[in-house]
């Protein structure tokens, strides 16, 4: 289109924003918006104009901006239809999948402000988009919160088991206690952690594939920390076979891709690495990692692979090598906004501080037998 055919509007003002913001291509906002390049383009030059408010609402909340830079009245309020729900949350997960949490948390929070008014709705359409909306709201929390602060995800988590119990609906319920288990353990609550993860396993025998070997698998970590070694190799193998299972079946991903042999081959070798087996975590974590070529975007999988290899060199006694990886991790932390990795990393500086002291007291005793005590 000519120049003089080209208009400003409040939208192509902030597209154009965005874009230059963020540094992405016309086609990557394209898929982000869920329209056609050409569609978006008609929107940048000003040659179409959305009258919808409805979809200027969804297109702010995507873009981030408070709906009134983009013509939308304030005090117009406007529920969200279960569709747009539907469309809040995929995109919530798509940001995941790109290993944007920064961005996911902010959909999110905008989110679950805009379905609080649904809370008390007994249509069972309406039902299944909010425990979606809680779904993600959770996963989101518990990747932006550290261990001491992952009261928010247990929250969304219950939500959304509330309304899994409601509808009879297995997946929904397995996920929920699943990751209600998860939180607890990285709280500390191991055993009761045990507690929900085996009523997931136990309890939703109709639950997808997808589900039931991430559930196994979190249950294997939580047998991990309760040093019940023999139940983390059962679950281990039981998680290792459904993921195989899974790549042959056309069965539904409930969890959104964040389960694959992969993430089942991390577990594992970093347990193992964490129990003095460095090279053998270490072969494991070589195999995670030629499965999430085949699935995972770079950043994921960096930030994963790069915090497991620092744990597992440091407790192998490759201590340089092993923070070096540390502090390469930390790196990706800030770019991501994916604070649970943080965790990993105040695990190793907790295990060297230990070491640390543990080698200062041997050396003191050690120099006493040779010198004798020291006078003060």
């Amino acid at each position: 289109m000519s120049a003089q055919h080209q208009q400003q509007t409040p939208l192509s003002i902030e597209l154009q924003a965005y874009l230059k913001a963020k540094n992405v291509k016309q086609q990557e906002l394209a898929d982000l918006l869920n329209v056609d390049v050409r569609t978006l383009r008609r929107w940048l030059s000003g040659q179409t104009i959305i009258a919808d408010v409805r979809e200027l609402k969804r297109v702010a909340d995507i873009l981030q901006v408070a709906p009134e830079r983009l013509g939308v009245t304030s005090s117009l309020y406007i529920p969200l239809t279960p569709e747009q729900i539907d469309d809040a949350t995929q995109h919530a997960w798509k940001h995941i999948r790109a290993g944007k949490y920064y961005e996911a948390n902010t959909l999110v929070d905008k989110l679950i402000i805009d379905i609080a008014s649904f809370t008390q709705s007994t249509d069972t359409v309406l039902l299944r988009r909010l425990a979606n909306a809680h779904y993600v709201a959770g996963f989101v929390k518990s990747q932006v919160s550290r261990m001491n602060e992952v009261n928010a995800a247990i929250f969304h988590y219950h939500e959304m088991e509330q309304i899994a119990r409601m509808l009879g609906d297995h997946n929904l319920m397995n996920i929920s206690l699943t990751y209600q288990g998860d939180m607890l353990q990285r709280r500390g609550n191991v055993i009761e952690a045990i507690t929900y993860l085996e009523a997931a396993r136990d309890t939703t025998p109709q639950a997808d594939i997808s589900a039931k070997g991430n559930s196994v698998q979190l249950l294997g970590r939580a047998y991990f920390k309760a040093r019940r070694l023999g139940d983390f190799e059962k679950a281990i193998k039981e998680s290792e076979d459904l993921a195989l299972e899974l790549e042959e079946t056309t069965s539904g991903r409930a969890t959104k891709g964040q389960y694959n042999a992969g993430t089942v081959y991390e577990e594992y070798g970093r347990s193992l690495g964490l129990l003095g087996q460095t090279k053998e975590g270490m072969d494991y974590l070589d195999r995670a990692e030629q499965e999430f070529k085949r699935t995972w975007v770079t950043q994921r999988r960096d930030l994963l692979l790069t915090s497991s290899r620092a744990m597992v060199l440091v407790h192998g006694g490759e201590i340089r090598e092993g923070v070096n990886k540390a502090v390469e991790c930390i790196e990706l932390v800030k770019k991501s906004g994916n604070v649970r990795m943080m965790d990993r990393i105040y695990g190793i500086q907790q295990y060297i501080d230990r070491l640390s002291h543990e080698i200062g007291s041997a050396g003191i005793i050690l120099r006493e037998a040779l010198t004798g005590p020291v006078e003060y």
